[in-house]
């Protein structure tokens, strides 16, 4: 979990002094699209090779579709919050047309 957190504040660090150039973003673009769907797919497997996954289907469908709902719900309120308190972009387009 450490090495997860610290890969995150790594990328952040790299972000937000923009060391890494233009053209490499549109790669890491990629790269994340890349990245996301093998995760799915590896998840598919394992969903799919789990049995009691598919015999126990009513009993965890309620509970799967409060938990998918509310981290929806949160993680739009935690990124509302954090898009407003750090990256407030109606002023910085101002003082961009200002200079």
């Amino acid at each position: 979990m450490k090495i997860l957190i610290l890969s995150l504040l790594i990328g952040i660090l790299l972000g937000s002094f923009k060391i890494i150039p233009n053209k490499y973003l549109k790669l890491n673009s990629k790269f994340q699209l890349f990245a996301l769907i093998l995760l799915l797919f590896s998840m598919g497997i394992s969903i799919g090779s789990n049995k009691d996954m598919f015999n126990s289907i009513n009993t965890l469908g309620l509970q799967a579709i409060s938990f998918s709902t509310m981290t929806i719900i949160f993680s739009t309120l935690v990124l509302y919050l954090i898009t407003n308190l750090f990256f407030n972009t109606k002023e910085s387009q101002k003082e961009d047309t200002k200079e």
